[in-house]
């Protein structure tokens, strides 16, 4: 799921995208980050973004911008009359008052309502980010003016809704950039802290705002905001707009604001000035060429000129934070920095007013452009299910407070302000009334003059179906409103709680009646009660704790439950037994009047807009082929007049092409100006049938000799390889059988003649004829004679089975006393058995290498591979295990006295692992094979080596044996080294069993090969 912030600016739209890498703005197709926040309406489409801000000036009264300024407006708001005056395009009254902007659209005058063009500009976003993605975009998050009041918080999600939006949340540009700012930021005090207060000032085209934030880790909290909802850049554009004019009206006596034309060239040239006047001291030229009637205008500001001119700007940016201050009762000490925000910040003089009224330098450390609309992708990733976002609470605030009202009594209060000045968002209160008809509610603004908007009212509901209680009595209603976390009221729901006897409940006379609330004489209502309870709703939205906010103790109110109630005991006679009553809720419709669309209004202008979305791209189409005979006219008009093509087309046919572009080009200026796609399409296929044989031609003749010497090259290797072959040269091919060689040389010969007949027809070939063989077949007998011919000469050759094994060498010739010994000892030797008592052959066992390897300085490694105790495999001369006295049919059977038949790695590994000071090794050795005296010692015993306990290792199969062992001579002159030259696979009868031991010295380290444990020390001087 793609994760979108959207910010959709009077002036410009920039739009967020979240992905692994981070936030990123995304560019149009402009490559442009920027996208203007512009639609223009034409005879045949649509433009919006940079190509309708192409056009502003050339179709001035069909351009729409700063539309985001009417949304949700009457005609008669002082908002709406403004743009007015300062919009180009026409403002008209539509139903019901509402502000509709009319234009030329498909040769005909249409009307569109705001929401219809903020729909259209959200159409182009989604545009945007599906191109870019790759993929349908749906979710986003899209930020909106702090000062936004309910009807156009309800109006921008009609607009997304239209593009086919869902907008997850409305978020407010002064909580976006604040998210923006903390979300990163890793120094912030902890929860149990004194926040850290942060001013943010952000002023934009068209609107300053300003904001305190209190930062804990995690966590931000809007404390105030501040705005002024008519102060931005364009206000300073138009102080130099109204200069130049004066001074254009007494030097040049004509009035800039004559035409729509001349005025939005003057606008942009003056807004132009001032990003110069940001930058620099000097004056700034201000002029236009051929401006009215063919007038060239000049004039001049400085700086200094220009920050005289808007002092009165500067006065109000003044009032405007010196209210955020007084609002968020923070004094400037408190505040630990200010970040500035917005295009219209670069204004040295505005940072200077900022730093006075701070009395610190303003921080311009985040992006001053693009702030909002990577906090919106934040938020938007927050919330998103696919995004793991660090967790971080954002609480924010409403500005305006809102008041309830009800039709009431004459001496009774019929409203409550339900949601006070900065009440957090979302909230939600309850409200309790007692009704027996219908009950109306009517949300209000309490402070209209404090918002920006000509109506306070937010909305009407009425609530249905009240009907009073069986006795006649007034039935208790619960509402509960809510301040949703965009930012928009609404009654979510109402209850009637209804109070129901037992059946068997008992009816005595002397049970007292329920005392009727106050106001009610005789089962008639006469002044209805309305007690308020309040609730604050979390902020993810989980059940609200109670409290009854008319009482003076706040002990818990009524119960909030759906369903049964407990029962409830009214007063009675001492000698009666009290009724058993039950509370039901049930719920209420509600009918809603509130600003904005309803749902069928809604689907129709969905349609409306995939039809508009349907011409836009037959428009697209349309143009594309108007566009493709145009091409194609100049560019084979340039190629066939003197150019490559020219000698590829016959004298006759050239001329006849030449004059059909000619006429092409003509029709295309006069009759074929607006004409259907398939006009088009029919009149560029009656060209390509003349122009395309010609390019044909042309691209043979350019790939032809490539492609015949990349054949010639394929013939000469093969005929190289059978020549090979042939002489005997080489035995790189003399595994290929005869026939073989005799099939390919058959191959090689038949595409040696084709090639030779195809260069003779392209010698006598004319540049203008068409040729016989193509390109496409002169490749196709390439890659026909690799495919075939080399699949003969890279066949394999066979594999050579390796020699067996050689049978092991002869032992050196013994003495006639050894020999006697080796007789005797095998008379005495039991057989070889298993550890379950049947015979096994030891070369058919599963085996364990266990080596003893030598390094330098004496150092021993002790190196586990395989399953079983028994030496196999070849060591190699030179290698470290040809260094350590070792030799076949050598196998240990015991590591400080614990057997380690058998035994898995990972034992062997963790026996040695846990070795403190030394290591002893017993090892079982025939006697044919002699030791090295420096590094076993032979011991000889009576005593039978028995297997270890099944507990201790219970995989035992390999027998040994201890009786008769015989040590080899202690004498210099009897003493024998061992010959390391071969390891082989055998084991010799009659084995002695030895012991040595290994200081280990208390280190281990790791050998290169991952399977070896070493043992770093050298032997002791006395052997056990």
């Amino acid at each position: 799921m793609a994760v979108v912030g959207i910010d959709m600016g009077n002036f410009s739209t920039y739009i967020g995208v979240a992905r692994a890498g981070g936030v990123e703005i995304i560019a149009n197709e402009y490559s442009d980050r920027l996208t203007p926040t512009c639609v223009t309406f034409s005879q045949s489409n649509r433009s919006m973004g940079q190509s309708s801000k192409a056009m502003e000036v050339t179709n001035a009264k069909n351009t729409i911008c700063n539309f985001k300024r009417l949304l949700g407006r009457k005609y008669q708001d002082s908002f709406a009359q403004k743009e007015k005056e300062l919009n180009s395009y026409a403002i008209v009254e539509g139903n019901g008052g509402s502000v509709n902007i009319e234009v030329d659209y498909l040769n005909e005058r249409k009307r569109f309502t705001p929401e219809q063009i903020t729909g259209i500009m959200f159409t182009k976003i989604k545009q945007i980010t599906d191109t870019e993605l790759k993929t349908k975009a749906i979710d986003c998050v899209i930020g909106v003016p702090c000062f936004f009041t309910d009807a156009e918080r309800r109006a921008m999600l009609d607009a997304a809704q239209i593009a086919g939006w869902n907008c997850l949340r409305l978020l407010n540009e002064t909580t976006a950039v604040a998210l923006c700012y903390g979300i990163y930021k890793g120094d912030l005090p902890e929860p149990t802290e004194k926040p850290r207060l942060v001013a943010f000032v952000d002023m934009g085209y068209t609107a300053l705002q300003a904001s305190v934030v209190a930062f804990n880790k995690g966590k931000l909290k809007m404390v105030a905001t501040s705005f002024d909802t008519s102060l931005g850049g364009r206000d300073f554009d138009r102080l130099i707009m109204d200069t130049m004019r004066d001074e254009y009206q007494k030097r040049y006596k004509i009035d800039s604001y004559s035409s729509a034309k001349a005025k939005l060239r003057l606008k942009a040239e003056c807004e132009k000035g001032k990003k110069l006047m940001s930058s620099n001291a000097q004056p700034i030229p201000i002029g236009l060429e051929c401006f009215i009637n063919e007038i060239d205008v000049n004039g001049k500001m400085t700086r200094a000129e220009f920050e005289e001119l808007a002092k009165p700007l500067f006065d109000r940016i003044r009032t405007t934070l010196e209210n955020l201050l007084k609002e968020a009762k923070v004094t400037p000490e408190e505040l630990e920095s200010i970040e500035i925000v917005g295009g219209s910040t670069r204004i040295p003089a505005i940072k200077q007013v900022v730093q006075d009224i701070f009395r610190k330098t303003p921080m311009t450390t985040m992006n001053a452009d693009e702030s909002v609309a990577r906090g919106c992708t934040l938020m938007c990733a927050i919330l998103s299910p696919t995004f793991k976002v660090k967790e971080f609470k954002i609480e924010d605030c409403q500005p305006y407070p809102i008041t309830l009202s009800w039709q009431g009594g004459v001496n009774e209060d019929n409203e409550v302000e339900v949601f006070t000045r900065w009440n957090v968002i979302p909230s939600t209160k309850m409200l309790s009334f007692y009704k027996r008809e219908p009950l109306t509610v009517e949300a209000r603004y309490s402070y209209p003059n404090d918002i920006p908007f000509s109506e306070s009212r937010i909305g009407q509901y009425t609530i249905e179906q009240i009907q009073p209680q069986p006795d006649g009595t007034p039935s208790k209603i619960k509402v509960k409103v809510r301040l949703n976390r965009n930012g928009i009221f609404d009654v979510t729901q109402a209850v009637l709680i209804e109070t129901i006897e037992e059946p068997n409940a008992p009816t005595e006379e002397a049970m007292e009646a329920t005392p009727a609330p106050e106001g009610t004489q005789n089962g008639t209502d006469q002044n209805p009660p309305s007690t308020t309870t309040t609730t604050q709703e979390p902020m993810d939205d989980t059940a609200e704790a109670t409290t009854d906010a008319g009482s003076g103790d706040g002990q818990t109110g009524e119960k909030e439950k759906t369903g049964e109630e407990g029962t409830e005991t009214k007063p009675q006679s001492a000698t009666t037994a009290a009724p058993k009553k039950k509370k039901k809720e049930i719920d209420l419709p509600i009918t809603p009047r509130v600003p904005g669309a309803n749902k069928k209004e809604i689907d129709r202008l969905i349609e409306q807009e995939h039809e508009m979305i349907a011409q836009d791209k037959k428009e697209k189409e349309r143009s594309d082929a108007k566009n493709a005979v145009e091409e194609y006219v100049y560019d084979m008009r340039g190629k066939l007049d003197s150019g490559p093509l020219e000698k590829y087309a016959d004298d006759n046919i050239r001329q006849q092409l030449l004059n059909d572009l000619q006429k092409a080009e003509d029709w295309l200026y006069d009759e074929g100006v607006h004409q259907e796609k398939s006009v088009y399409v029919d009149r560029l296929k009656s060209l390509k049938d003349i122009g395309e044989p010609i390019r044909n031609r042309y691209n043979e003749a350019e790939n032809r000799q490539n492609l015949m010497q990349d054949l010639m090259k394929s013939i000469q290797r093969i005929d190289e390889a059978i020549q090979t072959y042939s002489t005997k040269s080489s035995d790189k091919y003399s595994h290929i059988d005869q026939s073989e060689i005799e099939k390919a040389n058959k191959i090689l010969t038949e595409k040696q003649t084709w090639y030779d007949q195809t260069a003779n027809q392209f010698t006598a070939l004319k540049k203008h004829e068409n040729p016989t063989v193509l390109c496409s077949q002169i490749k196709q007998q390439r890659d026909t004679l690799e495919r075939e011919c080399w699949a003969i000469l890279n066949k394999p050759k066979p594999k050579v089975e390796p020699p067996k094994d050689e049978p092991p060498k002869q032992q050196a010739p013994q003495t006639n006393n050894q020999q006697e010994q080796q007789q005797q000892q095998a008379q005495n030797q039991p057989p070889p058995t298993s550890s379950s008592g049947n015979q096994q052959s030891t070369e058919q066992q599963s085996s364990m290498d266990f080596i003893i390897l030598r390094g330098k300085n004496n150092s021993f490694g002790f190196t586990v591979v395989g399953d079983s105790p028994t030496f196999i495999g070849k060591v190699s001369e030179n290698s470290s295990a040809a260094q350590c006295g070792l030799k076949s049919g050598d196998y240990i059977v015991k590591i400080n006295g614990q057997n380690v038949s058998r035994a898995q790695q990972r034992t062997v590994s963790n026996l040695i692992k846990h070795v403190k000071h030394s290591i002893t090794l017993d090892i079982h050795r025939y006697p044919s094979v002699p030791l090295n005296r420096d590094f076993f010692s032979l011991v000889s015993s009576t005593d039978t080596l028995s297997t270890e306990d099944s507990s201790t290792c219970s995989d035992l199969s390999i027998p040994y044996y201890n009786k008769n062992c015989l040590p080899l001579s202690s004498s210099s002159s009897n003493r024998q080294f061992v010959d390391l030259a071969q390891l082989g696979h055998y084991i010799e009868p009659k084995p002695f069993i030895r012991q040595t031991t290994i200081n280990t010295g208390k280190s281990f380290y790791p050998i290169t090969n991952s399977s070896m444990l070493a043992v770093k020390g050298s032997p002791t001087n006395t052997f056990v």
